[in-house]
């Protein structure tokens, strides 16, 4: 008797009685096990120009006076991205770059891009004289990623060049041509705006300030290295 009731209990501990809500317990058992979560890794981020429409602040030095996210010049914040290279130079070159004022030609131009400015700044691009309204134009293919009112710039726009490596800024604007909105792709010696004398210009000081950067930032539209256009343009 005592080796038969030591086997019942042995069966017992092997299977557990159900008792009450028999199915209900069972099931509980069967799901008692937490979920294995996995995890997707994160993808590289895409850059985040804005989109037309948005109202989205951005970190730049054409931000208002004042700002907050204002990068003063000479400070990209950027990490790791190497300066201003040959081969940077060589690349712009083989784009034909148009001087972007209709009518000028390259013995109109001037090299002020050291040229001092209020602030302690550097100019940092070339001034183009012109009547008022004359077209601008897109001094190569490329992309409106951003159009912008500065304290500095008055009326700008900014455009991505194809490689993703550059942008082409133009400031004092009278106004935009019909039809430029961010992300509009633009065609060489398209007209994207006019001469104007926005901003810090001066009243009736009409011309084009334009300049060239190297994008230091996936999502900065602003603020990258300079290189000057006057070379480049002029054909030197």
């Amino acid at each position: 008797m005592v080796a038969i009731f030591g086997a019942v209990e042995v069966l017992n501990l092997q299977h557990p009685r159900i008792s009450g809500n028999g199915s209900a317990s069972l099931k509980a058992a069967q799901t008692s096990s937490e979920p294995i979560i996995t995890e997707t890794p994160n993808a590289t981020p895409k850059p985040d120009f804005p989109r037309s429409g948005e109202s989205k602040a951005e970190p730049g030095i054409e931000a208002p006076a004042g700002s907050a996210t204002e990068v003063p010049p000479g400070e990209t914040g950027a990490t790791g991205v190497t300066p201003v290279t040959p081969e940077d130079l060589g690349y712009l070159s083989t784009r034909n770059l148009l001087i972007p004022v209709m009518g000028v030609k390259p013995s109109q131009l001037h090299d002020t891009f050291d040229a001092g400015r209020s602030g302690g700044r550097r100019h940092e691009a070339i001034d183009i004289m012109a009547p008022q309204g004359t077209p601008v134009l897109a001094t190569t293919d490329g992309t409106v990623i951003k159009l912008f009112q500065s304290a500095l710039g008055g009326t700008t726009l900014y455009e991505l060049d194809p490689s993703g490596r550059y942008d082409y800024y133009y400031a004092h604007l009278m106004r935009y041509a019909d039809g430029i909105a961010e992300g509009k792709q633009l065609k060489r010696g398209e007209v994207i705006a006019y001469v104007g004398d926005t901003g810090d210009a001066g009243p009736g000081n009409f011309h084009l300030h334009f300049s060239i950067s190297k994008i230091t930032s996936p999502h900065r539209w602003s603020g990258g290295l300079p290189i000057n256009p006057y070379p480049l343009l002029a054909g030197e």
